[in-house]
């Protein structure tokens, strides 16, 4: 059953399109009991980042603090025009070492906060997480995670193997190798340590080749989601996994691609959780 999501996107973004109440009204007409609102964060005014990485890394995408009022004002509007769906107030955010005074501070107004980890710092640079990551600075990848997980700011973890999406071994051939297996494992055992639900997310799959062979789609990844199902039926309650939409359209809220990774859940065997308790 898929009738709670909270990976969602709107116009704040510059990337997705409609505002607050109109993803409610979808929702509500797709028989949803919750919806949270998750835009993607600010990005800190000490981001450390060069004009060309900020650039590179689209953080003009991202929701500008002069919004965030406005975003915020939306959703209390709507939980008074609709009482019958819970709306949660959210945020999806990166995290950048040395700024946890202004995530905590976005924190403070909402009910949870969403990890996605699009780029992240490793030796000295900004690493786009979609086109730079191999063999050497996934360990990069891992260090974000750990870090972010560590502040206890975060209840959810968007796309985990989002590091999978061009990950290139060492002789620069897309494929999942001990490294990966490793990876992917680490992630799980931090997940677990701090309570942290696992998303399998629905919107990977515009970037498939074929969504009739799940071999090629980015993500969900097929291999990574077979060593959590794995470490599902070895542990059991212990990692907590969740689809998430990550609508940027209204209409995303229940399509195609939310109706293939279903399939994929039920198919593989994994467990998933129907609402995030917060």
């Amino acid at each position: 059953m898929f009738n709670n999501n909270y990976h969602t996107h709107m116009r704040y973004c510059n990337h997705a399109t409609g505002d607050v109440i109109d993803y409610v009204k979808a929702a509500i007409k797709y028989g949803f009991n919750e919806l949270g609102m998750s835009d993607h964060a600010p990005i800190p005014i000490n981001h450390r980042m060069t004009e060309e990485e900020f650039k590179d890394n689209y953080c003009i995408e991202n929701m500008s603090l002069e919004t965030f009022n406005l975003y915020l004002k939306q959703i209390d509007d709507c939980r008074l025009l609709f009482p019958n769906i819970k709306i949660y107030k959210a945020l999806e955010s990166e995290y950048l070492y040395d700024n946890d005074e202004f995530y905590n501070n976005l924190r403070s107004k909402l009910d949870y906060m969403i990890l996605g980890v699009h780029f992240y710092s490793y030796n000295g640079r900004i690493i786009n997480t979609y086109s730079e990551v191999n063999y050497d600075t996934v360990k990069g990848y891992l260090e974000n995670v750990r870090r972010a997980f560590e502040t206890n700011m975060f209840k959810y973890f968007a796309h985990p193997d989002l590091f999978l999406f061009d990950y290139k071994d060492r002789f620069g051939k897309n494929t999942f190798d001990d490294t990966c297996k490793i990876i992917t494992k680490e992630l799980i055992d931090l997940s677990v340590k701090h309570d942290i639900y696992f998303e399998i997310n629905c919107n990977g799959l515009k970037f498939a080749k074929d969504k009739n062979n799940r071999d090629l789609w980015r993500y969900p990844n097929v291999k990574f989601w077979q060593i959590v199902k794995e470490y599902q039926d070895n542990n059991p309650n212990k990692l907590k996994v969740i689809i998430g939409a990550d609508s940027h359209n209204p209409e995303d809220l229940y399509n195609d691609n939310v109706k293939n990774v279903l399939k994929f859940v039920d198919d593989l065997g994994l467990k998933v959780e129907n609402k995030l308790e917060l």
